[in-house]
């Protein structure tokens, strides 16, 4: 077993319990079967979840405390090794390369909070899921859902006949 994997879901187990309660205000409330559709959808089809989901909201201060932290915790170490390397560099490469360093920070930030979104969004996802579906497996049906969904909107299904549409429409196809 590689040090990756031991290490996985720990960190995985410590962004659930501590990162995300943290950085997002999760609303208490259950998320309703129409917005769970939408979510799914959503989810499934790989848009931009950050303005599309409802029941969280980032709250940004945070994400980028959480992201200075983490950024020091991996940028401190190789710092201190290479301090008497770095301290010889001709003056014109360290600006360049702090100017590079600059543009990665940036662009790792918004990757990032991209994927605090992704993790939160999934586990509401996976939390409504089992509210509306708890028969049915999330991993097995969120496309198929997601593809009955999109034929419902398709055909008029009103909001009120939606879930019995779906629910059947995957009964039927197993």
């Amino acid at each position: 077993m590689s040090l990756i994997s031991t290490l996985k879901n720990p960190i995985k187990k410590f962004i659930r319990s501590t990162i995300n309660p943290f950085v997002f205000k999760i609303s208490e409330q259950p998320m309703r079967f129409q917005e769970l559709m939408n979510a799914n959808k959503i989810y499934n089809d790989g848009m931009n979840l950050e303005y599309n989901m409802t029941g969280f909201r980032v709250r940004l201060a945070r994400v980028y405390l959480v992201f200075i932290i983490l950024t020091l915790i991996i940028v401190t170490p190789p710092s201190i090794v290479f301090h008497s390397l770095l301290a010889k560099i001709d003056c014109h490469a360290l600006i360049i390369l702090s100017i590079v360093i600059t543009v990665l920070l940036f662009s790792t930030f918004a990757l990032f909070k991209s994927w605090l979104i992704e993790q939160v969004s999934k586990q509401l996802i996976n939390e409504g899921w089992k509210n509306h579906f708890p028969h049915f497996d999330y991993q097995k049906n969120s496309q198929k859902v997601s593809h009955i969904y999109a034929e419902a909107l398709e055909n008029g299904i009103k909001s009120k006949d939606l879930q019995r549409y779906i629910i059947t429409a995957m009964v039927s196809e197993e």
